[in-house]
C-alpha cells in the first residue's frame, strides 16, 4: 500500500458532516425568513397604508407576537433538542413520547393565552404603551391576534421535528408557504375587506394556522420515529422540554421585554420622533437577524445527535463550518446594508428625511454589530444543544436586556437616540466578552472539561477511539479493514473478534459502495470504533440512499450466493449484544454494540429489521 493512499485512508475528514451543514444551511436561512417575511410585508403594507403612525403601532405590538413565538419555541424548540439526543442515544420511543407530549401542552397553553387575553384586552393595549392616537390600531391588532395566535404556538412542532428527522427542505417549504398565504391573506383582509391592522393580524395568524396543517401532515412515515403515543414520566418529560427550549423561549421574550422597553423610552421621555426610525431599523434589521438565527440554529439538531452519541469530533466540525460559512455571509451583508442604509425607507413608503436620515445612522451601527450578533447566536445555541441551559439563557438576557436595554436608558440624556444605536455594539461586545470570561472559569475550575467547547474529555480520554473515513474504492476498502485489524490488536480483542469485525465492516463497506453509493462519484462513509472497558461500538453512517446491510444480510442469508457475500455480517450479528440501524438527517447510520469479554454463544433475537435492527 503506497504512502499516499494511507495518509489519504487514515483521515477522518469532514466531507460527511460537511455535507450536512451544508444540507442544513440554507433551509435553515429560507426558514428563519420564513418567519420574518410576513412581520416584513406586514410593515410594508402598514407603512404604505397608514404611514409612521402605522409603523409605530406595528412596533407597540410586537410583544404580543413574540409571546406566542416565546412560548410555541419553548415547546417546539425544548421538545425537538429532547428528541434528538433521544435519537443520538437510540431511544425512538422516548422521540416519540416527547413529540407526543409537545401537541397536549401547545393545546392547554393556547387555550389559557386565548381566554386571558380576550378577557383583558384593553389593559394589555395599555400596557403596551399605545396613546389615544395609537389604542384604536393597537386594540384592533391584538384583538385579532389573540383569537387565532394558537396557530403560532403549533407551527413550531413540524417546523423543529423536520429538521431533526432529516427533512430541512421541508421546513423551509413550510415557512415559504407561510409567507405565500400571508400575502395573499393581506390582500384580503387589508386590501379588499379594508380592516385595517386588525386585517394585518389575522393575516398572520391564518397564514400560520394553516402552515401547521401542511407542515404535520409531511411528518411520519414507516421509518419515522415520530409516532403519536401515550406519554410516561409526563413532568420529567415537561420540565427536560422547558429546559432545553428556555434558551430560544427568552430570545423571544427578551426580545419583546427589549422592544417594549424601547418603546417607553422613545414614548414616555419625550422623543416620541425618534419611534418610527427605530421601528424602521428594527422591521428591515428583522430580515438580517432571520439569517444570523437560520445559520446560527443550523448547528443546533446536528449538535444535539451528535452529543448524544458523544461524538465531539463531529461537533467541531459542525461549529467550525457554520462559523466560517455564517461569518462570510454575514459579513457581505453588513456591507450591502450599509451602502443601501438611506434607502432603506423609501420601501416602507417613508419619505420623511428626518426619519430617513436617523434611521441611516442606525443602520450604520446594526451593520458594525451583526458579525458578533451571529457568533454569540452559534454560541447559545451550542449551549442548548450541549444541555448547559444556564450558561446559553444568562448570554440572551445579557445581549437583548442587560447590555441593550439598560445602557441606552442611561446614555439617552446625553447621547439622545445615539444611545440606542451604541448599545447594538455594547449588547454584542460585553455579552461575548462574559461568555469568554465564563468558558475560561469553567475550564480553570475543572480540568476534565476541553477549553472553549466545554466537552467532558474523559468520556472519550478513557476509551479508545478510532474515526476514519472511507472513500467508495476496493483499495480503500482493503485499507480500511486492514487498519480495524490492527486497532482491535492494538486494543488486545481475541484474534476471532478481531476477525469478525474486519471482515464485516469490509463486507458492509463493500455493499454500501454497490448499494448505497454512487459509482461514479466520489463519496465516503465514515467508520467509528469506540471501546470502552465492557463494549466494543462500531458505527457506520453515510450519507446515500437508504441502505441497511443487516436487514439485507437477513433477506439474503438463506441463499447460497447470499450465504456467502453475508458471513462476517452473520458472525458479527452472533456476538453483538444491540445492533440498531436508524435515519438520522437522513443519513444511513448502523451502530453495533458488542460486549469485549462475551464468547460467541447463540443467537440473537430478531426484532424490527426496518427499523432499529436486533437485540440479544
Amino acid at each position: 500500500m503506497n504512502t499516499h493512499v494511507e495518509k489519504r485512508t487514515l483521515a477522518s475528514n469532514d466531507i460527511l458532516v460537511g455535507s450536512l451543514v451544508y444540507k442544513y444551511l440554507f433551509p435553515s436561512i429560507f426558514s428563519m425568513l420564513g418567519t420574518r417575511v410576513s412581520s416584513l410585508i406586514n410593515s410594508l403594507i402598514i407603512g404604505r397604508i397608514l404611514g409612521g403612525p402605522g409603523l409605530s403601532v406595528i412596533s407597540l405590538v410586537t410583544p404580543v407576537s413574540l409571546v406566542y413565538m416565546s412560548i410555541g419555541s419553548l415547546i417546539g424548540v425544548g421538545a425537538s433538542i429532547i428528541s434528538s439526543i433521544a435519537l443520538g442515544k437510540g431511544e425512538k420511543e422516548q422521540c416519540a413520547q416527547v413529540y407526543t407530549l409537545s401537541y397536549f401542552i401547545s393545546a392547554v397553553v393556547g387555550l389559557i393565552l386565548t381566554t386571558v387575553g380576550l378577557l383583558n384586552l384593553d389593559g394589555i393595549v395599555g400596557f403596551l404603551g399605545a396613546d389615544a392616537e395609537h389604542f384604536p390600531y393597537t386594540y384592533d391588532y391584538v384583538r385579532f391576534y389573540i383569537l387565532g395566535g394558537m396557530g403560532t404556538l403549533f407551527l413550531y412542532i413540524p417546523l423543529n421535528y423536520l429538521r431533526i428527522t432529516g427533512k430541512p427542505n421541508l421546513a423551509m417549504t413550510m415557512l415559504l408557504l407561510m409567507s405565500s398565504l400571508n400575502v395573499a391573506a393581506l390582500g384580503i383582509f387589508v386590501i379588499v375587506l379594508d380592516m385595517g391592522t386588525g386585517g394585518t393580524a389575522l393575516a398572520s395568524v391564518t397564514s400560520s394556522t394553516l402552515t401547521f396543517l401542511f407542515g404535520v401532515s409531511r411528518l411520519g412515515g414507516k421509518n419515522s420515529p415520530l409516532k403519536l403515543q401515550k406519554p410516561t414520566a409526563v413532568i420529567r418529560h415537561i420540565s427536560s422540554i422547558a429546559s432545553a427550549g428556555s434558551p430560544s423561549a427568552s430570545n423571544n421574550v427578551c426580545r419583546a421585554i427589549q422592544s417594549l422597553g424601547m418603546n417607553l423610552l422613545f414614548v414616555r421621555m419625550g422623543a416620541g420622533m425618534y419611534l418610527p426610525c427605530y421601528t424602521l431599523v428594527s422591521t428591515a434589521s428583522d430580515f438580517i437577524l432571520a439569517i444570523i438565527l437560520g445559520i446560527s440554529q443550523t448547528a443546533l439538531p446536528l449538535v444535539g445527535i451528535s452529543f448524544g452519541e458523544r461524538d465531539f469530533r463531529s461537533i467541531r466540525i459542525i461549529l467550525k463550518k457554520a462559523l466560517s460559512l455564517g461569518n462570510t455571509i454575514i459579513g457581505v451583508l453588513g456591507i450591502l446594508l450599509f451602502l443601501v442604509r438611506n434607502k432603506m425607507g423609501l420601501f416602507f413608503g417613508i419619505r420623511d428625511a428626518f426619519i430617513l436620515e436617523n434611521a441611516g445612522i442606525g443602520f450604520i451601527f446594526f451593520a458594525a454589530s451583526i458579525n458578533l450578533s451571529f457568533i454569540n447566536n452559534v454560541i447559545i445555541n451550542y449551549f442548548s444543544a450541549t444541555r448547559r441551559i444556564l450558561m446559553a439563557n444568562g448570554m440572551v438576557v445579557s445581549r437583548l436586556i442587560l447590555f441593550m436595554v439598560a445602557p441606552a436608558y442611561l446614555l439617552f440624556p446625553s447621547f439622545g437616540v445615539y444611545a440606542v444605536w451604541i448599545s447594538l455594539i455594547i449588547a454584542e461586545l460585553v455579552t461575548f466578552c462574559l461568555a469568554f470570561l465564563i468558558v475560561t472559569l469553567v475550564h480553570a475550575r475543572n480540568s476534565r472539561f476541553s477549553r472553549y467547547l466545554l466537552l467532558d474529555k474523559a468520556l472519550v480520554e478513557n476509551n479508545q477511539v478510532i474515526d476514519f473515513s472511507v472513500q467508495n474504492t476496493v483499495e480503500d476498502v482493503d485499507f480500511a479493514s486492514t487498519k480495524i485489524t490492527d486497532f482491535c490488536e492494538e486494543n488486545r480483542i481475541s484474534p476471532q473478534k478481531t476477525m469478525y469485525i474486519s471482515l464485516a465492516i469490509e463486507e458492509m463497506l463493500m455493499m454500501i459502495n454497490q448499494y448505497s453509493l454512487k459509482a461514479d462519484r466520489i463519496e465516503y462513509t465514515d467508520i467509528r470504533i469506540v471501546i470502552t472497558q465492557e463494549y466494543m461500538v462500531l458505527r457506520i453512517r453515510n450519507t446515500g440512499k437508504y441502505f441497511n446491510p443487516v436487514e439485507y444480510y437477513h433477506e439474503n442469508k438463506d441463499t447460497e450466493e447470499g450465504f456467502n457475500r453475508t458471513l462476517g455480517i452473520g458472525m458479527i450479528l452472533k456476538m453483538a449484544r444491540e445492533v440498531r440501524y436508524r435515519e438520522t438527517f437522513g443519513m444511513n447510520n448502523l451502530i453495533i454494540t458488542i460486549e469485549k469479554n462475551r464468547k460467541n454463544k447463540g443467537k440473537i433475537k430478531k426484532l424490527n429489521p426496518h427499523t432499529t435492527g436486533y437485540l440479544r
